[in-house]
């Protein structure tokens, strides 16, 4: 019944039902899953619109995502069992003003298409790039508030306007859209209705226009170590130069050596235990015409000389003669030739250009299923979660944030692989992922352990910043003014809860 509905609104081959394909394109990096019937891939909006129209008739409860490659977070599978997989790769069109850098795109985009799609048209313009790597949606990455490490850092804080269904059919367009004009400014007239549609269930993004930035004069990375006993400096010292460099500096990462290691080609170093004291390592990136440069460069050395011995400047021309110079090191020295090698890599995702590389430590416990130039971590069973809070950029907050996650984590024997990087001169976002071998005892142990993580972390005072789709329901805060009020919105434009039930609700 619901099969022969679907096929009177979406061609026969959008449908799939066979169960082995459905399990085969639905795995993630977890044993969580939750029973899908039916994946469809709509192949424009007026099937999306179409698709909407007839779940409101036969009552049918509809997922929508873009690729589904959100790892560690439930990749594509849904909050409840039952919904309709509806999958939005093939909206995938790109247009670009370039006289205004707005970028207008479909949520089938992934950054390596985005990367793909400039480089044909010869286009100076840097792809908002993720850890997640080149086949994750920019769409979906924004809808989810995520962010990277280029100029602009919240991905979210880009998009200039939407189009989408709404649960009862209609096609909703940001205020300028609707008038027939650019979306030049993000708010339009009127109540500022886009930020419904993130992280929420409230409708069916089909495009966005965002702001991109072309890629700058001239591109610095930086480098320095830093003991934990000076760790709280350091933490004042990002704030003030975040304050000072005015845009110039994009996303700054602080690392433990924990995270190091797992993300290391080594394999000798995953049984090498660190403690908080091991050196932490600092990443940053300047923007910026020369001048800018010279001075951001100038203003670092400043803030972060009274806590570290060195800072070290990089620059594309330099990662290029390091990776060159990599060839003539001997294999006995692997890890050092692996490092100068991926330092390109690197460089090349602080200027916009996807790349696995951040990616490589889910395959922390799964090395020999590792294909550098084709991760895809559900597909390779590697067991992923990550828990991802926001930490104020403030040295007390900061401390009691690192002995938390210390306690928690050697409790569960979980290594505390820490990265904090600034989302403003105010805020970290902290990502710790929890790698394990799937359908084991070590999964339920990192269930545990991210458990206690989320409420112990909560209850000090450090909300995560997304959730993964198993956990929404238990977890969102649905029982304050903001979560009542979202219930209630939910109820007012989607009476049947045909959209994504269970999605931070």
């Amino acid at each position: 019944m619901i099969e022969k509905s679907l096929k009177s609104v979406l061609p026969e081959h959008c449908i799939i039902c066979d169960k082995e394909e459905i399990i085969k394109l639905t795995r993630d990096t977890s044993s969580n899953s939750q029973r899908i019937d039916f994946i469809v891939y709509p192949e424009n909006i007026e099937q999306v619109k179409q698709l909407v129209l007839l779940a409101n008739k036969i009552n049918l409860k509809l997922y929508p995502i873009s690729t589904g490659n959100n790892w560690g977070y439930g990749s594509c599978h849904p909050p409840q069992a039952g919904c309709i997989l509806v999958v939005l790769e093939k909206l995938n069109q790109i247009s670009l003003d370039e006289d205004l850098n707005l970028l207008t795109i479909g949520p089938g985009v992934t950054q390596s298409d985005l990367y793909n799609y400039f480089k044909k048209q010869n286009l100076e313009y840097m792809v908002p790039t993720t850890g997640a790597g080149p086949n994750c949606s920019i769409v979906g990455n924004a809808l989810e508030r995520g962010y990277g490490i280029t100029p602009i850092t919240d991905h979210f804080a880009s998009v200039m306007g939407i189009e989408a269904i709404l649960p009862n059919g209609e096609v909703y367009k940001s205020p300028l859209i609707a008038n027939n004009m650019a979306p030049v400014l993000k708010w339009g007239i009127g109540a500022y209705l886009d930020g419904i549609f993130s992280q929420s269930n409230m409708g069916i993004v089909t495009s966005m226009t965002l702001m991109v930035e072309k890629k700058p004069t001239s591109v610095q990375m930086f480098v320095s170590y830093v003991s934990y006993g000076k760790l709280s400096k350091a933490i004042s010292a990002i704030s003030t130069l975040l304050s000072q460099s005015k845009g110039n500096i994009g996303g700054i990462n602080i690392m433990n050596a924990n995270r190091v290691s797992i993300m290391s080609d080594d394999c000798s170093l995953s049984t090498k235990k660190y403690n908080r004291e091991s050196k932490w390592l600092i990443v940053g990136t300047i923007y910026g015409e020369k001048k800018h440069v010279k001075a951001t460069r100038s203003l670092i050395k400043k803030n972060l000389s009274p806590i570290t011995k060195k800072t070290i400047f990089i620059t594309s021309k330099t990662a290029k003669f390091i990776q060159k110079l990599s060839c003539i090191v001997p294999s006995c020295f692997n890890k050092l030739k692996r490092s100068m090698f991926e330092l390109t890599d690197l460089f090349g995702l602080f200027e916009g250009i996807p790349s696995h590389i951040s990616l490589r430590l889910a395959y922390y416990k799964n090395r020999n299923k590792e294909n550098v130039t084709d991760l895809d971590p559900a597909r390779d069973q590697c067991g992923l979660l990550w828990y991802s809070p926001i930490v104020p950029m403030k040295s007390s907050e900061f401390e009691k944030y690192i002995d938390f996650v210390y306690i928690i984590c050697s409790k569960y024997n979980i290594e505390p692989a820490i990265t904090l990087t600034s989302l403003s001169s105010n805020a970290f976002d902290s990502t710790i992922p929890l790698i394990f071998k799937p359908y084991s005892t070590e999964e339920l142990i990192a269930y545990d352990c991210y458990h206690e993580l989320l409420t112990t972390g909560r209850a000090l005072g450090f909300t995560p910043y997304r959730l993964h789709s198993a956990f929404m329901n238990k977890y969102f805060m649905s029982d304050t003014p903001h979560g009542k009020l979202t219930k209630q919105i939910k109820k007012i434009i989607d009476p049947n809860n045909i959209i994504s039930p269970g999605r931070y609700e």
